[in-house]
């Protein structure tokens, strides 16, 4: 039986340290949850058992990191991936091919998989992770749950005796990250040991073995007391409070719209108006459209019908115009970052602010205080974790100030202290810019009386849900 073993390592980047005195065994065949703030270490640690780190982060590792007895950056990549699989937090920096066919492919094949072992295996966990029907799909086409999904699949193809698992379920609907659960528990079952981090503990009450706490750098495990209030004291899922629209002001409408994705048909003849100065909810289950509409109404996408800006017919507006009136907040928050450090990312924002009477020095340094990123200013931002990084792009979107904000999943990858800090500074600066607010989003723990108007997407159609829900 494989053994791998943490023992007293520290790690550092150049502007500071990440790990202190980090020791770990998992026992094997086992499934293991790790959770704490985010930021506070929990993808590094990972990555260093991966073996991708030190080599590929400027860092230093002081400290053992032993595979039966080997340290991990010793052994040939080749036999560390049959050994050790790891899921990135942000599935496209996995992907290198075009469809989730081809992309498993690749993987068995630098494993050196039979051509019959290989497309029985490519077929079966496919079929685990419910994207059968996506098998030659573009991968850019995906939505980011189903892309997470696929990034999922391709870590249990190469069958790997541990498997560490970074947020992957970030991006992922309510239903299917139960069942993705299930299905990394079956994979357990069968002999595999699991490092599961995850900001949503729900799901996991009589799954997990064991639980690991990292708080600033230092890990612990919970003893029974600790594990019990983790796994059995999850937040409920809050009733949404909305209402449907009246007769409010809008600034977006949509007249007959229809969107497709291929052949696929994601909008059918849709009409409703977006009021103007409000947070507005949409959710739907992955893969109906959410993100593709959001890339439609900053002219991303093609779609028929008529979808007016301001009463303007935004097919006819011009681009310059109409990226300084609505601004879309990528999923993925590395896209948003044109700057190396923080600093300069922060720099620039003021520089561009329709609002900069409002963002000061002290009001900036004040949030990033309350985000817990002020110690971090001078820090590259592809290497913040990812909660900071999400965090990062809410506060430089929020500093730019556009009228219309369309957040696309804002409240993935942070814990739930991280989530209620974050929509409180939303919802307080966007109501002083008297800015238009819509959000999608499958982390609703923070929520209940946060939104004005709540739209569901789903079978081909987007409309507003009233009352509780």
């Amino acid at each position: 039986m494989t053994n791998l073993i943490v023992e007293d390592v520290h790690f550092s980047y150049p502007t500071g340290k990440v790990l202190s005195h980090v020791s770990l065994k998992l026992k094997p065949n086992s499934f293991n949850l790790l959770v704490g703030p985010s930021g506070s270490g929990k993808s590094t640690l990972l990555k260093l058992l991966s073996g991708l780190y030190p080599t590929f982060s400027g860092g230093t590792l002081d400290g053992k990191l032993t595979l039966d007895g080997y340290d991990i950056n010793d052994i040939v990549p080749f036999q560390r991936v049959a050994r050790l699989g790891y899921l990135f937090q942000n599935p496209t920096r996995q992907f290198v091919m075009q469809t989730p066919f081809e992309e498993l492919r690749f993987s068995l094949e630098n494993l050196q998989v039979t051509p019959t072992d290989m497309t029985d295996r490519i077929e079966k966990v496919l079929e685990t992770v419910g994207m059968t029907d996506f098998t030659h799909h573009d991968l850019s086409t995906l939505s980011g749950g189903e892309k997470q999904k696929i990034a999922l699949a391709a870590a249990l193809a190469m069958d790997s005796e541990y498997l560490l698992l970074d947020e992957p379920f970030a991006n992922v609907d309510p239903v299917a990250r139960l069942q993705l659960i299930q299905a990394i528990k079956h994979y357990q079952q069968q002999g595999k040991t699991i490092l599961i981090t995850d900001h949503d503990w729900s799901g996991y009450t009589d799954m997990i073995d064991d639980v690991f706490v990292m708080n600033h750098g230092h890990l612990h495990q919970a003893d029974e007391a600790e594990r019990t209030k983790i796994l059995h004291e999850v937040p409920i899922q809050t009733q949404i409070k909305t209402a449907l629209p009246n007769e409010q002001e809008h600034i977006i409408e949509l007249k007959k719209v229809a969107l497709k994705n291929g052949t696929r048909q994601l909008l059918r003849n849709t009409s409703l108006a977006i009021p103007k100065e409000k947070r507005i909810l949409i959710t739907g289950p992955n893969g109906v459209g959410k993100s593709t509409l959001f890339s439609t109404l900053v002219k991303l996408y093609p779609y028929s019908g008529l979808i007016t800006y301001n009463q303007q017919d935004i097919a006819k507006r011009k681009i310059a115009q109409h990226v300084r009136d609505i601004a879309l907040v990528f999923q993925n928050a590395e896209q948003q970052f044109v700057a190396m450090t923080m600093a300069e990312e922060l720099i620039q924002a003021q520089q561009f602010s329709n609002h900069p009477e409002i963002w000061t020095d002290e009001t900036i340094t004040e949030i990033l205080t309350q985000l817990n990123l002020v110690d971090l200013r001078q820090h590259v931002v592809y290497q913040l974790s990812g909660g900071q990084q999400k965090k990062l792009q809410v506060l430089l979107m929020l500093i730019v100030g556009t009228p219309t904000l369309l957040f696309d999943e804002p409240l993935a990858g942070l814990d739930n202290d991280s989530q209620q800090c974050l929509l409180n500074i939303i919802a307080d600066f966007t109501t002083r810019q008297h800015q238009t607010v819509l959000v999608i989003s499958h982390q609703l723990q923070a929520v209940t009386d946060w939104f004005d108007f709540h739209l569901h997407f789903e079978n081909e159609q987007l409309s507003y849900v009233g009352g509780e829900v």
